[in-house]
């Protein structure tokens, strides 16, 4: 089977973790005998318009097992939203018969996110007799259907689309709005990285740990003022974050806003190779999030049999419960600090296998098959639409 992945965003610029799962997930469709690339539409932003002149406005990129071609345009948003989508498709039908010329035309379109990729894929599947699958990565589904400008687009593409999204809440977000079925094709891990041999033991220090892109979502302020008030109840606490973003520096006031900055760390961006030895090093992950699609930390958590605290987030409710770590309400400080407590208090209960299974369901050879399953459907879906046509 050949499939084109096309995502919305892809890591380069400022924020190398932007879109990275879906540049993991090619490389475990290749590694899972589907024959994957990717093509991206890559929009530079309108206030560097001389910079976009004088750029190569075309690039092949070599990864591990695939290639990624990559078409610049400008990001005309600022000025319209319609400008912006009616640029992209036009850019992305150019893109598409390049890379046809080059590579033959793929059994399957796998568009990361409805707007535009989704959009885009969708128009190009119907002029060439391609089924569609759209994936949905995004918290905020609602909008896509309701509200101005995307709901045309939205509904477009959950009209002509095999629709799938990350996690079962988000599922039923999209069956709201269609008769139509959604399935879920789940974020992947390589499990392997992170499984190990250690018998996990609480010491004198709680070792909490972060692992997220720097975004004001992801509110580490209200991990810091939990913190604060554990450490002066008493509480030895060390607390590392992993991750770079936009928000690096206002978290870093935050924690000395809190007199905490001497108990945390700021590590960083980590390589995928580099973080088993910080999860393995800690005693439980902690997520304060407001919002999380999927959460692939808490799943690289739980294949290295480290409990997780979580917010109420969405996203990894689906899969941590009492056995594997404890959930909080979102921006509440006094039950974040319970649910550290009680992940305290449960530690020797916390059982190895049951959470390495939890992150097995992830795992790329699983998840890749659960695409294809999508695949076959979107593919049939495909046929019976060009014999309604005929009919």
């Amino acid at each position: 089977m050949k499939v084109l992945v096309v995502p919305t965003w892809y890591p380069s610029g400022e924020d190398k973790l932007m879109g990275i799962y879906h540049k993991e997930f090619t490389s475990a469709l290749n590694k899972y005998g589907v024959e994957a690339d990717m093509l991206y539409i890559d929009r530079e932003r309108l206030s560097k318009p001389f910079k976009y002149l004088t750029m190569k406005k075309r690039e092949v990129v070599q990864e591990e097992n695939y290639k990624v071609y990559i078409h610049k345009m400008l990001n005309l948003r600022p000025i319209n939203f319609d400008l912006q989508m009616m640029s992209y498709v036009h850019k992305f039908k150019r893109a598409f018969k390049n890379y046809m010329r080059k590579n033959g035309k793929p059994d399957v379109i796998h568009a990361c996110v409805s707007v535009p990729a989704g959009y885009a894929a969708v128009k190009v599947g119907m002029k060439y007799d391609i089924p569609v699958v759209v994936q949905e990565h995004g918290g905020d589904l609602e909008r896509l259907y309701k509200n101005k400008p995307w709901a045309k687009y939205g509904k477009y593409v959950l009209e002509h689309a095999t629709m799938s999204t990350v996690s079962k809440y988000m599922k039923k977000v999209v069956e709201k709005y269609t008769d139509k079925e959604c399935y879920v094709i789940p974020n992947q891990v390589d499990t392997t990285l992170f499984k190990n041999d250690k018998k996990r033991k609480l010491g004198d220090v709680l070792h909490l740990i972060s692992v997220c892109a720097l975004r004001e979502g992801k509110r580490l302020d209200v991990a810091f003022e939990a913190i604060k008030q554990l450490i002066d109840e008493g509480m030895k606490i060390d607390y590392k974050i992993i991750g770079d973003g936009f928000y690096e520096d206002i978290y870093k006031a935050s924690a000395k806003e809190n007199g905490i900055e001497e108990y945390v760390e700021f590590l960083g961006r980590k390589s995928k190779e580099e973080l088993p030895k910080y999860l393995l090093e800690a005693d439980a992950l902690l997520i304060t999030s407001e919002l999380e699609s999927f959460a692939i930390p808490a799943v690289e958590a739980q294949a290295s049999a480290l409990p997780v605290i979580t917010t109420a987030c969405m996203g990894p409710t689906e899969f941590i419960d009492r056995r594997s770590g404890a959930i909080a309400k979102v921006n509440d400080v006094d039950d974040v600090v319970r649910a550290i407590k009680e992940v305290v208090e449960c530690y020797p209960r916390y059982y190895k296998k049951y959470m390495e299974s939890v992150a097995d369901k992830f795992s790329e050879e699983n998840v890749v098959k659960t695409a294809k399953e999508v695949y076959k459907v979107a593919i049939e879906n495909n046929k019976k639409n060009e014999k309604q046509k005929k009919d």
